[in-house]
Formats: structure tokens, C-alpha cells, sequence
């Protein structure tokens, strides 16, 4: 049976109390020449910046207090159908949940009126650096772009496992760069989702031998969950860790965490395919490539 997520029940894009007209930029792509996952984090972010700008003015970007404003705590990406570059794309964006600190979205990626990728994320109020009540107008505000039949996003509970480094067999080391940071002095969502996205080619490649290129297209993960539990510095040089969660004859699920030291400050969770053609058309099974990073603990 295929797998279904609640973010795949959408309304057509004109129902959405958002719309934000994309248009892909070259740089979106990725080795498959689709758009890449890292490229629909950045359109959420947009959506979101551009929302809140609109919404709330006065609790955004240098009308704060240092220390004040919305961190975000998860994003979510599902990739539906392929993204082609000369196709225009709306993303539509509504609140699904408004709680006492805390707030979600839901998204839907639409080229026409095809579906093609949907996504959730969750931003925390915080003052004073710690999460605090949203602030009345800035919850009426968001409270004026829900959507009735959005499905709101499930809190996630974290297996303490996951928070041990060495229950990950697989090892990517990242230093994070100036360009990495936003406003916030820190290391934006956009740029760590993208360290996620590496450490997983970085096991392909490993698996597949270190092929000129890089891994198969087929590869890519077609769901992509992170959660920021911390903030990520400039300057650092940071642990990324992979292993696999579950594994059968058409799917691998792996988990993945970033660490500073043996702190882990960062989760994320992907589904992607285990066969993939290569460049002679010939399939490629990883099954048993695979078995050695299965997770412990």
C-alpha cells in the first residue's frame, strides 16, 4: 500500500489564505534536473517570511527585541511528482495549528493545478531566548489564516536512541560556513536541511563507490523531516550522522542527527528508494549495500 501523509490531503491552491508565486532559478536544480528538496525548504521559508511580514509586521525582523521573535523547530517536505524548472509553481501556505508558544503550517506545492509536493513546519515564540506566549495580536493574526480542513501537524516523540551518537554507523563531518547564517547570527533551517540532504549522498556515494558525479538521481529521498533542537553556529565544525531505520525490497527509511560533540542538536528522519538505474539503464539494487548502517542500539 503506498504510503500516505497527512499533508497529502490538500484543497486546491486557490483555497489557501497564502499563495506565493514561484518562479525556479537554475541553482534550484539538482543532478536530476528537477528541483530539489533543499529548493522547496527555501520556498516554505519564503512563504513564511512573506506571511508573517504581511501579518504581523511589528514582531519581525529588526522590529524585535535581540532574543525575541519565531525560531524554527521542524520543517517537513514531501516530493509527490518531479519539479521541472521550466514549469511555474505557487506554493500555497495556512496555519493547521495554533498553540500556546507555538504554531504550524501546512503547504502545497501546485505547477497548474497538479499537486506536487506538500510539506508542514512548526515555528516557537520566543523571549528573552525561551519559548514564551504568543503575543494576542500576532495570534489573531494567525489565527485569521487557518484553514478548517487542514489537518493539524502531529507532535513527534523522540526515542532517547536517537540522541546517542554511536548508535549511528555512518559519519559526516560539516564546518559550517559564513554564508550558512541569517539574521539571527545563527545557521539558518534552509542551509542544515541541506546537511542532511549531503550526508545522505555521502552514503550513497560511499555504498556506490565513489562514482564520478556523485550517487544516482533515483536516490534522492522523497521525504525529508528535520527537527532544529538547537542552534548551529558560525564559526563550528559539527558531526552528522546517518543510519538506516527500516529497510524492505522498494524503500529505506533512515535517521539522521547532528551533533556538536556528543550533544545532539539536531534530527531528521527520510524515506527514499533502495533501487536505482544507472547511467547504462542497468538496475541497481542496495539492499544488501545497505544491511552494514542499519542503526543500534
Amino acid at each position: 500500500m503506498e504510503r500516505v501523509t497527512s499533508t497529502q490531503i490538500r484543497p486546491e491552491a486557490d483555497r489557501y489564505p497564502m499563495v506565493l508565486e514561484v518562479m525556479p532559478r537554475y541553482s534550484d536544480l539538482d543532478p536530476s534536473r528537477r528541483v530539489g528538496r533543499e529548493a522547496l525548504v527555501r520556498w516554505f521559508e519564503d512563504a513564511r517570511v512573506t506571511t508573517e511580514h504581511r501579518a504581523f509586521p511589528e514582531r519581525t525582523f529588526g522590529n524585535r527585541p535581540s532574543g525575541t521573535g519565531q525560531l524554527l523547530a521542524s520543517v517537513h517536505v514531501d516530493v509527490l511528482a518531479p519539479l521541472r524548472i521550466a514549469d511555474d509553481y505557487r506554493v500555497g501556505m495556512a496555519v493547521n495549528r495554533v498553540g500556546g508558544s507555538s504554531f504550524s503550517y501546512s503547504y502545497g506545492v501546485f505547477t497548474g493545478d497538479d499537486l506536487v509536493a506538500t510539506g508542514e513546519s512548526t515555528s516557537v515564540w520566543v523571549e528573552g531566548g525561551r519559548p514564551a506566549p504568543l503575543p494576542g495580536e500576532m495570534r489573531g493574526a494567525l489565527e485569521s489564516l487557518v484553514l478548517p480542513e487542514a489537518a493539524a501537524t502531529a507532535r513527534r516523540e523522540v526515542d532517547e536512541s536517537r540522541l546517542v551518537r554511536e548508535n549511528y554507523p555512518f559519519r559526516y563531518d560539516v564546518r559550517t560556513r559564513f554564508g550558512d547564517i541569517d539574521t539571527n547570527r545563527h545557521v539558518n533551517n534552509v542551509a542544515l536541511a541541506g546537511w542532511y540532504l549531503d550526508g545522505l549522498a555521502e552514503l550513497h556515494t560511499d555504498v556506490l563507490g565513489y562514482p564520478l558525479g556523485g550517487p544516482l538521481d533515483g536516490l534522492s529521498p522523497s521525504s525529508l523531516h528535520v527537527e532544529y533542537r538547537n542552534q548551529v553556529h558560525y564559526p563550528g565544525i559539527y558531526q552528522l550522522r546517518v543510519g538506516v531505520r527500516e529497510l524492505d525490497d522498494h524503500e529505506v527509511r533512515y535517521a539522521c542527527a547532528l551533533f556538536d560533540g556528543q550533544r545532539c542538536i539536531g534530527l531528521a528522519d527520510a524515506a527514499g528508494a533502495v533501487r536505482a538505474v544507472d547511467a547504462e539503464g542497468r538496475d541497481v539494487d542496495l539492499r544488501a549495500a545497505f544491511e552494514p548502517f542499519r542503526m543500534r542500539g
